[in-house]
């Protein structure tokens, strides 16, 4: 399968100066991620079930407020106001809804035997508190997926476990983090070691460990002081920066950026690969944790829990996903040829049967939009490859066919979807840490509004679900329709506080993963949110109505 970034928004009227729309939006985003799985009203088993644990969630959170605020009292009691406040404002911290909370590397260090007595037992209660809810905390997790088949909310459960014991070994075994201690801090008593992916201990370790420089990327620990004079290692000797920059020209000598799960190579600049690998990187870890749902199956995470507990490592390495950056569109192109039919102009590429990304330098700066949609298929692609192929042995016994025929996604129907999603996470951007997707004055949302509202245009949503590869692609409204399905994805995402979310992570799964049990049937958005097609379209319309109202009001 190809995907490809199309142009077919690029000339539509946008402005993209809303700043307090874009704070607005972000707080939504974050309300929306947190709360999305609970919106859903307990109408099937799965639902109740959902409800019942996060009960169970809520008591716990219940009793540590109470603990925590005994402990308060009893501070008070002791004339030690200034500890009271302070355990007051961990306790709110700790039982408050928030985003997903920014787990610190380093391992925190015991209690002081310095500090006054008083504060040393305030502060192991503090901590003893912490740790035993972490606990309860993290067996309830376990039991809401072994018992009860919820990935997501098992994996919601084990962050919660780190927001009140960041320590807890086995919930970072689950994350697939391991304690790691550097050697060149072993003489240092404010250093108790550190969580790290098996990637970043394997470079950080050996008789050549390496550092991960702000500019160069993962580069040995030795090469730093040169690198920063100015100097480049090449085949075993130094040479100028200038000098390399000529001979990596040729994308045959292109630099190789390494990071833990994609290598981009490229003969633009290793600091512009060094740029793009780490935002793919901080998006891959933002869609695996907000579509836990399609990644975490039931099975895989069981896995992962029994993994931790007999102590073996909870992630297998994997190999880097690919991506090729060039310093010109010319070059992107001449590269394309063969695999992209002639006359089709894209901005960036996917191409299966390679499992790379194709990329360029886009003068336009349109790059990292164009990165985060190609990514998205290839991270799809990749984490459910075996999935399809076991999909397509499967229906060759079932219809008898004379070999095994390659699995098509959405050949059928859906293929809104895979380029709908796509298009949606194109709003993906990262401003000081604080992560926005979403936006509804991004460009492709403001044509979707624009699509339907100004032009009249619309497909229905069960002729659009009708549509399957061959006829979306070459549809003689192609343009529209990646407006549409960038529109119809941020319905689903969003509507309702997310209360189709669910059904739309499932359908995608349904693509990725087809159902073994029922390899010849199309999945269905209708089944799926168990609404009727008629009513969706109208609530897509209110969607649509409701975004060009904040995009024309800034609110």
């Amino acid at each position: 399968m190809k995907h490809t970034t199309q142009q077919s928004d690029e000339s539509l009227p946008f402005k993209r100066g809303y700043a307090g729309l874009r704070q607005l939006y972000v707080a939504a985003c974050i309300l929306f991620w947190l709360t999305s799985a609970a919106v859903a009203q307990p109408d099937s088993r799965t639902d109740w079930r959902r409800e019942q644990f996060q009960k169970q969630h809520q008591k716990l959170q219940l009793n540590l407020r109470h603990e925590l605020s005994e402990l308060s009292r009893q501070c008070h009691d002791k004339g030690l106001v200034q500890a009271a406040t302070d355990v007051t404002a961990i306790s709110l911290e700790l039982t408050t809804a928030s985003q997903r909370p920014q787990l610190p590397s380093l391992v925190q260090l015991p209690v002081s035997k310095h500090l006054p007595l008083e504060e040393q037992l305030w502060r192991n209660r503090l901590h003893s508190i912490r740790q035993d809810k972490a606990q309860e905390l993290y067996i309830l997790a376990r039991s809401a997926l072994s018992k009860a088949n919820l990935p997501s909310l098992a994996y919601e459960l084990v962050l919660n476990v780190l927001k009140l014991a960041p320590d807890h070994k086995y919930a970072r075994a689950v994350l697939g983090q391991r304690l790691f201690n550097d050697r060149a801090r072993a003489d240092d008593p404010t250093y108790a070691g550190e969580w790290v992916s098996p990637f970043e201990a394997s470079k950080r370790s050996g008789s050549s460990p390496e550092v991960n420089h702000p500019r160069f990327g993962w580069i040995p620990a030795s090469h730093v002081s040169r690198y920063e004079q100015g100097l480049r290692f090449w085949n075993g000797k130094w040479v100028s920066e200038q000098k390399e920059a000529e001979l990596r020209r040729d994308f045959s000598n292109a630099w190789n950026i390494q990071s833990e799960h994609f290598l981009v190579k490229t003969n633009a600049s290793r600091e512009e690969g060094v740029e793009i690998s780490k935002k793919l990187e901080i998006f891959h870890d933002w869609l695996r944790t907000n579509f836990v749902g399609f990644f975490e199956t039931p099975a895989a995470l069981k896995a992962r829990f029994d993994q931790v507990r007999v102590g073996r490592s909870s992630r297998r390495a994997t190999k880097p996903m690919v991506v090729h950056y060039y310093a010109t569109r010319d070059e992107y192109d001449r590269r394309m040829r063969g695999k992209i039919p002639p006359g089709i102009v894209t901005n960036g590429f996917y191409w299966e049967q390679d499992k790379t990304c194709y990329l360029f330098r886009n003068p336009d700066g349109s790059g990292l939009s164009t990165a985060f949609h190609e990514a998205t298929h290839q991270i799809f692609d990749l984490a459910t490859i075996d999935n399809r192929l076991s999909a397509a042995r499967k229906r060759r016994i079932e219809l008898r066919q004379p070999r095994v025929i390659p699995w098509v996604m959405c050949e059928k129907s859906n293929f809104w979807m895979l380029e709908g999603i796509a298009c949606y996470v194109e709003s993906f951007e990262v401003d000081e840490g604080v992560i926005s997707v979403g936006r509804p004055d991004y460009i492709r949302f403001v044509a979707a509004q624009q699509r339907l509202l100004r032009d009249n245009f619309f497909i229905p949503l069960q002729v659009l679900s009708s549509l399957g590869k061959d006829e979306f692609q070459h549809h003689v409204n192609r343009p529209q329709l990646y407006s549409q399905g960038s529109g119809v994805a941020h319905f689903l995402l969003h509507y309702d506080n997310g209360s189709y979310r669910d059904a739309f992570v499932k359908l995608l799964s349904a693509a990725y993963r087809p159902d073994l049990k029922r390899v010849t049937e199309e999945p269905s958005l209708e089944e799926m949110t168990g609404v009727k097609f008629a009513v969706l379209d109208q609530q897509y319309r209110e969607h649509m109505e409701d975004l060009a109202t904040i995009v024309a009001t800034g609110r």
